[in-house]
């Protein structure tokens, strides 16, 4: 990825559109949001991976520092000044965030940081990171940790089979010092709460780039399909051609649905905002892969090439929607958990009012 990437977004005051004026941030809602995410997954689901990440450290800094590191921070990470990196990953540890071995201990200058993190996108670039890790007592805590900090070695990661552009890299802490100050949230909070509330934001970009990624998959496909000659006919006259494209076209129509819905949750402070970006995140990026899948299978030859046409990058880039920000399985476990209380107080409310009636 360019450097030059970035910052032509930082330029356009897009990477703390969330963020307050006040903080120099646009103070856009949600769904805005949303909608710059699905423009950048449409482009490029590398681009949108770096600008999730920042913002993921942005939200935690909004939600869980103090006003001093608000006042610190949110400035030059809006204003595209530092670059941030989401680093929770570990390499025995993804899912079960609960089980990392990352340690702070306390020193005369504040906290050493020892541990690894793997799969880090944009660490290989990145200013600061956001490392979750534990305290000598056991309990969770996120802490700011620059990248030129002495003993830090940062590895970037090449071979991937998607997000080759997102920087990825591998982490490696050896006693890296950090101030106090550079502590986020209260202790113990660490996963609970200051990775949750991060995490659900990039959910919900996840959710619209997969949305984005869709649409351009759509629309090449039917490019293709119109311009394409077989059998004497364009591609699109085919009837199952035609079913591949209905079902694409589908599947994006639900997922855009989802997607918003989350978005106008959240940007009311909804409680159940939470568990609806889990869905559509889960939606958009599961049929974002079938959607992809169709692309390539209509676009034949071309689109197994990246010389010929963008379809195989979004088929290889979309797989990996599936797996970050929270696997989809971990999706799903947070959608029935809380789908079956909601089904049940539905059913309940049902037979009470059909008992009043009667």
């Amino acid at each position: 990825m360019p450097a030059a990437v970035p910052a032509v977004l930082a330029h356009a005051g897009l990477l703390g559109t969330f963020i307050s004026t006040e903080h120099a941030g646009r103070g856009w809602d949600a769904v805005s949001f949303g909608w710059l995410c699905a423009e950048l997954g449409q482009c490029s689901l590398s681009l949108l991976s770096i600008v999730t990440v920042h913002s993921m450290v942005m939200e935690a800094i909004r939600l869980s520092g103090t006003e001093q590191q608000r006042a610190e921070w949110l400035p030059v990470l809006a204003q595209g000044k530092k670059m941030g990196a989401f680093a929770l990953t570990e390499p025995d540890f993804g899912s079960d965030a609960t089980g990392i071995q990352t340690s702070l201990v306390e020193c005369a200058e504040g906290y050493r940081v020892s541990g690894r993190k793997k799969w880090i996108s944009y660490a290989a670039r990145a200013d600061v990171l956001l490392v979750f890790g534990k305290l000598e007592d056991g309990s969770a805590v996120a802490c700011l940790l620059p990248t030129d900090a002495p003993g830090l070695r940062i590895t970037p990661m090449k071979g991937l089979l998607g997000f080759r552009a997102a920087m990825l890299a591998e982490i490696e802490m050896n006693d890296c010092v950090i101030p106090a100050a550079n502590l986020i949230g209260r202790k113990g909070a660490g996963i609970n709460y200051v990775a949750a509330g991060a995490l659900d934001l990039g959910r919900l970009a996840i959710a619209f780039g997969s949305l984005g990624a869709m649409e351009a998959c759509v629309t090449d496909s039917v490019t293709y399909a119109r311009q394409r000659k077989q059998f004497g006919q364009s591609l699109s006259k085919h009837q199952l051609i035609q079913q591949m494209l209905a079902d694409m076209i589908t599947s994006y129509k639900a997922a855009e649905r989802l997607c918003v819905y989350a978005a106008e949750l959240r940007t009311v402070g909804d409680p159940m905002a939470a568990v609806e970006t889990a869905t559509a995140k889960y939606f958009a990026s599961t049929h974002a892969v079938t959607v992809a899948n169709h692309a390539v299978q209509i676009h034949g030859a071309a689109g197994c090439s990246a010389a010929e046409s963008r379809t195989e990058r979004f088929y290889r880039d979309l797989k990996i929607t599936e797996l970050i920000e929270g696997s989809n399985q971990m999706q799903q476990i947070m959608i029935a958990q809380n789908g079956m209380g909601e089904f049940v107080q539905s059913a309940l409310r049902r037979k009470r009012l059909l008992t009043d009636n009667s």
